[in-house]
């Protein structure tokens, strides 16, 4: 585990959306253990409260909750107005709100598909602008990290909803980095391979599914959700200064395609 360092984040304020559980609620905590003021988002209101009940206390005021729900204008512009308000300020947006439809493609519903775009994309788009309209008209420098997948490089069939929007999310770092990076923005990505979180748990509590599903990870193992917490405390931090417009892959090995460590094709 990276050694914390209480003062690293000391006065910054910092914004998570899907922070109620898994990889939100791990960020959440690792930003107030290094001194960080931070806004817990996410659509219900008292599991915010039981992650805010962990957060340690800081000296720069108390943690926020802001519920509210990333798919639905009103919701964002409401909480993201509430953050910088009641904070005095924004330093950093991690965008991680995002979840998943399993079906076979010839069945998917439009409905289905579009409420996973409507979190997925939509949701990092809407939050984005509301921060890089306050950085600017502020001339402040700022910094988005979204949560991204190694979907956004891997094909998930039976997923096509999460692999085209995590497919978007890449080119939305991507484009924003690059029109923000004189102004001092910066704008970067995590993608995580398998990681044990709530949203894994048809494979986590099952030992034969996970034993599966390490056998296809270089280093044999899923990741743990300070893992990825971790590598958006560096994105956040001076560090990593000169960094924008990078997805940073987070996966043990996976998107090396741990399948080829043997050549079995030629």
């Amino acid at each position: 585990m990276a050694t914390l360092d209480k003062n690293r984040f000391s006065g910054k304020k910092v914004l998570i959306t899907g922070a109620s559980q898994g990889i939100g609620e791990d960020a959440a905590i690792y930003f107030a253990e290094q001194g960080a003021r931070v806004a817990l988002n996410g659509r219900k209101e008292d599991k915010l409260r039981a992650v805010a009940e962990k957060l340690p206390k800081i000296s720069g005021g108390e943690h926020l909750i802001v519920a509210g729900d990333m798919s639905v204008e009103q919701d964002v512009d409401r909480v993201m107005r509430d953050t910088i308000q009641k904070m005095d300020g924004l330093d950093v947006l991690i965008c991680n709100a995002g979840f998943q439809i399993s079906c076979p493609s010839e069945d998917i519903s439009l409905k289905d598909f579009q409420a996973v775009m409507a979190v997925n994309v939509t949701g990092v788009v809407l939050c984005a602008r509301a921060a890089l309209k306050y950085w600017r008209e502020k001339n402040l420098k700022g910094n988005i990290i979204v949560n991204s997948s190694v979907h956004q490089q891997i094909p998930k069939p039976h997923y096509l909803g999460y692999s085209a929007s995590k497919g978007a999310v890449g080119n939305i770092v991507r484009t924003l980095a690059l029109e923000y990076a004189r102004h001092g923005i910066r704008v970067n990505a995590v993608a995580p391979g398998a990681i044990v979180t709530p949203i894994n748990d048809s494979w986590v509590k099952d030992p034969k599914q996970y034993k599966a599903v390490s056998s296809h990870i270089p280093m044999q193992r899923p990741g743990e959700s300070r893992e990825i917490s971790t590598v958006m405390g560096f994105l956040a931090s001076d560090e990593a200064s000169y960094i924008t417009g990078q997805t940073i892959f987070a996966d043990g090995g996976l998107t090396l395609y741990a399948d080829f460590e043997n050549n079995w094709s030629s």
